[in-house]
C-alpha cells in the first residue's frame, strides 16, 4: 500500500478511535438478541413505506453463496452472512428461467474513498467475474472529502459522458455515502436522472450518522493534513453533509423520482465481526441502537419506499470492501472469514433483473 494510503488509514483510525471517549462500558449484543423480531424497518422511527423483500432475496443469495463462496472448503450456511429474523416472510422461489441481467451497472464510492486507493472501491474483487459474465459494470469515484451536492454534480457529469444505451437498463449502486450522493443527484438533476432505472443502497448513509454529529471537525482536521494530490480537499463538506439532522431533513423535504425502483441492504453485527478500527464507533452506536454496523444505525441505511432485500451479518467495511489483507492492523476481526462480495452482488443484480423482467412481462409463471 502506498505511503499516502497508510497515512489516510491512520487518520481514519484516529478519527474513529475518538469514539472510545464516548463508548465507555456497554453490554455487547449476542446474535440471538440481534435476530429477535421485530425487524428494524418496522420500528416507529424507521423510513416510511419500506417493502419487505427478504423472502424473495434469500433464495437468490443462498444459491449465489453456494455457487460462489468467498473461500474454498466447507460450504458456509446462508444464515452465517444473512440475518434471519423471526418475522422474515417465507422464502419465495425465484421464477424459472432466471433472467441474467442485461443492464449497465455503476457503483458509487463512499466517503474518503479516493484517499485510500483501489482497496476502497466497493466490490472491487467481484468486478472481474461479473464482467466475464457479460455485465457492464464500472465505478464512479466521487469526491472523497466533498458533500452530497458536489458529488451529485460529479455523477451527473459522469453520466453525461456515458454512451447513451436506452435499450439497456441503468442501475446505480451506492455504498455508504455513495447512496446519499445518488439520491441527491436524482433530485438535483432530474433530466439526467431519467436514464436511471434502479438504485440500490448497500449500507447507505441515507439518514446520516450520529458519528458525523460528534466528529465533524475532527475528521476534517485529520484529513486536511494529508497530501492534496492523494486526498483532494474537494469542498470539505463530506462529514458535515452526513450529520443526521441534515440528511434526515433532506429525506423528509425531497421527493424521490417515482419511476426509479429502490432497494436497500443494511448491516448489523456482533463484536467478533467488527473490524478493530470500528470497534469504538460500534460501541458508541450501541447506546442508540443495538443493531448498527459500526458507522450507521440500521434505520439510517434504508431508503424510504425501497424494497428491503436483507440484513447482512457484517460490519460497515466488510459488506463491500476488501481491506483485510492490505490493512490488517485496522481491519482485523476476531472472526477470520472473508465476506462473500461476489455472491452478494450477483444476488442483488439477479433480484433487480427479475423485477425488471416481471414488469416487462417477460417471466413465465
Amino acid at each position: 500500500m502506498p505511503l499516502q494510503c497508510h497515512l489516510a488509514f491512520r487518520a481514519l483510525a484516529l478519527a474513529i478511535s475518538a469514539g472510545l471517549a464516548l463508548s465507555g462500558c456497554v453490554s455487547l449484543p449476542t446474535v440471538d438478541e440481534l435476530r429477535r423480531a421485530p425487524s428494524p424497518h418496522l420500528a416507529a422511527d424507521s423510513p416510511a413505506d419500506v417493502v419487505d423483500g427478504r423472502g424473495g432475496f434469500r433464495p437468490l443469495f443462498c444459491e449465489s453463496l453456494e455457487a460462489y463462496p468467498e473461500e474454498p472448503g466447507t460450504p458456509v450456511p446462508c444464515d452465517f452472512w444473512l440475518h434471519r429474523l423471526g418475522d422474515e416472510p417465507e422464502a419465495i422461489a425465484p421464477p424459472q428461467p432466471l433472467p441474467w441481467p442485461a443492464m449497465q451497472v455503476l457503483l458509487v464510492t463512499g466517503a474518503f474513498s479516493e484517499c485510500f486507493g483501489d482497496e476502497a472501491l466497493p466490490f472491487g474483487s467481484a468486478l472481474p467475474d461479473l464482467r466475464d459474465s457479460g455485465i457492464s459494470i464500472d465505478t464512479i469515484v466521487v469526491g472523497g472529502r466533498s458533500g452530497t451536492e458536489h458529488n451529485a454534480r460529479e455523477i451527473a457529469e459522469y453520466l453525461d459522458m456515458l454512451p447513451v444505451r436506452p435499450e439497456v437498463p441503468l442501475v446505480l449502486i451506492g455504498y455508504s455515502k455513495g447512496t446519499s450522493d445518488i439520491l441527491q443527484f436524482l433530485v438535483d438533476f432530474p433530466d439526467a436522472a431519467r436514464q436511471v432505472d434502479a438504485v440500490v443502497s448497500v449500507a447507505g448513509s441515507v439518514g446520516g450518522s450520529p458519528l458525523a454529529d460528534e466528529f465533524d471537525g475532527l475528521y476534517e482536521f485529520l484529513f486536511s493534513h494529508l497530501p492534496a494530490g492523494h486526498c483532494p480537499p474537494g469542498d470539505g463538506d463530506v462529514v458535515h453533509s452526513l450529520r443526521t439532522e441534515i440528511r434526515r431533513a433532506w429525506v423528509r423535504d425531497n421527493e424521490l423520482p417515482g419511476y426509479v425502483d429502490y432497494y436497500s441492504i443494511a448491516a448489523f453485527t456482533t463484536r467478533d465481526r467488527v473490524a478493530r478500527a470500528l470497534v469504538p464507533s460500534w460501541k458508541t452506536l450501541l447506546k442508540q441502537d443495538r443493531r448498527n454496523d459500526g458507522q450507521l444505525l440500521v434505520r439510517d441505511a434504508l431508503i424510504p419506499g425501497s424494497t428491503l432485500l436483507g440484513y447482512m451479518h457484517a460490519d460497515h467495511w466488510a459488506v463491500a470492501l476488501d481491506i483485510e489483507d492490505d490493512s490488517p492492523l485496522l481491519a482485523h476481526r476476531k472472526l477470520d472469514a472473508q465476506f462473500p462480495h461476489l455472491a452478494l452482488l450477483r444476488a442483488i443484480l439477479q433480484r433487480v433483473a427479475i423485477d425488471m423482467a416481471s414488469k416487462a412481462g417477460e417471466l413465465r409463471k
